[in-house]
């Protein structure tokens, strides 16, 4: 990993996480103070930031942490459920018992997460791991930044925290690995969709402070 891929990963870490929260600027010679390296690498990671719209660029100022809108939470669930039904399905007709074996294991870490961070984690490595299974890793790409701006999004709204260990996320889960081990894609696909809308709804309304 070159020093501009750490660099552009920390500042996305933080993002993610939210110790560096929606609307907030950001400079490029605070960063290179602060991460004990040159502007080069900031700057450049911070370019690439840009492009995959995690900053947004402030001319002759600086960066700004992309503000996020209750609209984000429709375009991305909008894009999931164009991709990602799409991919269970293929998983059902695809799995190996490797790969079985391996969404249990995930399924188990998001059981028995002792945190948010490590529930999270896994649940994103379940969804990611669909896609692993289908072998396009232009859709794998597409769902990891997907993923991770669910993920900031359960840290930025800490009344929703629970959600990622709900009844409803574990059995949504569940109920897909058991679609797949009966290589049903029908029910996989629906399985899917009813799963990202209960996700969708859950997020709308910790936003909207219902």
């Amino acid at each position: 990993m070159s020093l501009t891929d750490e660099v552009y990963e920390r500042i996305k870490d933080q993002i993610l996480r939210v110790q560096r929260a929606p609307g907030t600027a950001i400079y490029e010679a605070e960063l290179a103070t602060e991460y004990g390296v040159s502007k080069t690498p900031v700057r450049e990671a911070l370019r690439l930031l840009s492009q995959t719209g995690w900053v947004v660029v402030l001319p002759r100022k600086g960066y700004l942490v992309r503000p996020v809108e209750l609209r984000d939470i429709r375009d991305i669930f909008a894009v999931r459920r164009m991709i990602e039904p799409e991919v269970a399905a293929a998983a059902a007709t695809r799995a190996t018992a490797d790969d079985l074996e391996l969404l249990a294991g995930m399924l188990g870490e998001q059981h028995n997460a002792s945190g948010t961070d490590a529930a999270l984690g896994a649940a994103s490595a379940f969804h990611l791991a669909l896609a692993d299974i289908g072998g396009n890793p232009r859709v794998r790409a597409i769902l990891q930044d997907l993923t991770d701006e669910v993920r900031r999004l359960h840290y930025l709204l800490p009344q929703i925290e629970g959600h990622i260990t709900s009844e409803e996320e574990l059995r949504a889960h569940d109920l897909i690995l058991t679609a797949l081990r009966d290589r049903d894609p029908e029910r996989a696909r629906e399985l899917t969709i009813e799963h990202l809308n209960e996700v969708a709804q859950a997020l709308v309304r910790g936003f909207s402070g219902v």
